[in-house]
């Protein structure tokens, strides 16, 4: 593999790798400050065995973890048959840790391999960053066990940017939703048949892949899965179902997906580390058939509308089709004063007001008679994390 880097002026450098490294038998951290420098530290560390601890320099929550907790002191550390600790986003709560041993890793690598097999690639381009498991597996390790490809990485791809690279051809993006939508809206449609996309961190609306691959007439592959679960699934194109990835066993608990598979983490770090049963039941509420399942959405952001269980993503998909609406959260709140206990906290990113009744005119228009009361809040502009998911907040 060779590596591109990309700067700020736009000029571009090969890297190379330092010599090999003597890895130690304790727990490193790995927290570089931008994404050439993290490289840089984790392919010699990677391909010496060295233990690493990968987390998000900017995570205040992770940060004052850290500055209070030495990992290699933790209880049944030195049990533990692991290489790289990485963490949720925290985005429902206090982030976990997942140990992933090797094994773990390059199993499932072998196994993303397999689904770009009939694809022929030259380069590969990442624009995600590097602390999460996508990151790592899709952003460095794939493309580093591709063998004859080129990494080209750049601290932070514009989208225009990013369609001036895989024009060259031949080229696999390793992006997430934000990007597929942002590629949408540039005006000229072109051809990148040669090409192929690979989004995850959330499913994407059907509309916006039918666009996308109407414009762009390029392949576009879904994953799905977890920090502690690793992969999980994947769609290719606007498949309404996900499929199993090899080797993944799936089944349904209480309707929610379980998941059997050599990619599920041993061991979890929640303040004190804790073993994983290995069949895993994730929160994920789906239709299961075989070894295909069609996505409902999660257990704490379902709710039921005239009947039917309707994920918060759905509705917030919805209600970005209003014209003034740049792009809408919505949360489920809870308050045992209301008649009906849940409630639904939207919050808009809009240059001007929108009145509670357009919105439930258009929740109507999809769903049917509204009961479920909601409360709306308005902001300039609604903060994504670098893998390109929504930061939700309450009030």
């Amino acid at each position: 593999m060779i590596l591109e880097f990309i700067h700020r002026d736009s000029s571009r450098e090969l890297i190379q790798f330092n010599e090999k490294q003597q890895p130690s038998d304790s727990y490193k951290y790995l927290s570089a400050s931008n994404k050439l420098e993290y490289i840089k530290e984790f392919f010699p560390a990677f391909i010496a065995g060295q233990k690493m601890v990968l987390f998000d320099s900017n995570h205040k929550q992770l940060l004052d973890f850290y500055a209070n907790t030495d990992i290699n002191t933790l209880d049944k550390i030195e049990d533990i048959d692991a290489q790289l600790l990485f963490f949720t986003s925290g985005s429902s709560g206090f982030p976990v840790g997942a140990f992933k041993s090797r094994k773990n890793l390059l199993d499932e690598i072998k196994v993303l391999k397999n689904l770009l097999s009939q694809k022929k690639i030259k380069q590969v381009v990442v624009t995600v960053p590097f602390v999460h498991i996508y990151g790592v597996l899709a952003g460095l390790l794939l493309p580093f066990y591709l063998d004859d490809v080129t990494l080209v990485v750049k601290d932070d791809f514009l989208p225009y940017e990013l369609l001036q690279e895989v024009s060259k051809g031949e080229t696999l993006v390793i992006t997430t939703p934000i990007f597929i939508k942002a590629l949408n809206k540039l005006s000229e449609p072109e051809d990148l048949s040669s090409s192929m996309f690979i989004s995850s961190t959330g499913p994407l609306h059907s509309d916006d892949v039918l666009e996308f691959e109407s414009k762009y007439q390029s392949t576009l592959l879904q994953l799905f899965g977890s920090t502690e679960t690793g992969g999980i699934a994947y769609k290719f194109s606007n498949n309404a179902k996900w499929t199993a990835l090899d080797t993944v066993k799936l089944a349904v608990i209480d309707e929610k997906l379980n998941v059997e598979s050599d990619f599920v983490s041993k061991y979890l770090l929640q303040e004190s580390i804790k073993e994983v049963a290995q069949s895993f039941t994730t929160e994920d509420i789906v239709s299961l058939q075989k070894n295909k399942f069609t996505l409902l959405g999660r257990a704490n952001k379902l709710i039921k509308i005239a009947g039917k269980r309707i994920s918060t993503a759905l509705l917030e998909t919805v209600l970005e089709e209003i014209d003034s609406i740049g792009g809408a959260m919505v949360a489920i709140v809870y308050d045992k004063n209301l008649l009906r206990s849940e409630q639904l906290l939207i919050t808009i990113e809009s240059s001007k007001k929108v009145s509670k009744k357009e919105i439930k005119e258009k929740l109507m228009q999809h769903y049917g008679l509204l009961t479920i009361s909601f409360k709306v809040n308005y902001v300039d502009k609604i903060s994504y994390s670098g893998m390109g998911k929504k930061l939700y907040f309450k009030d």
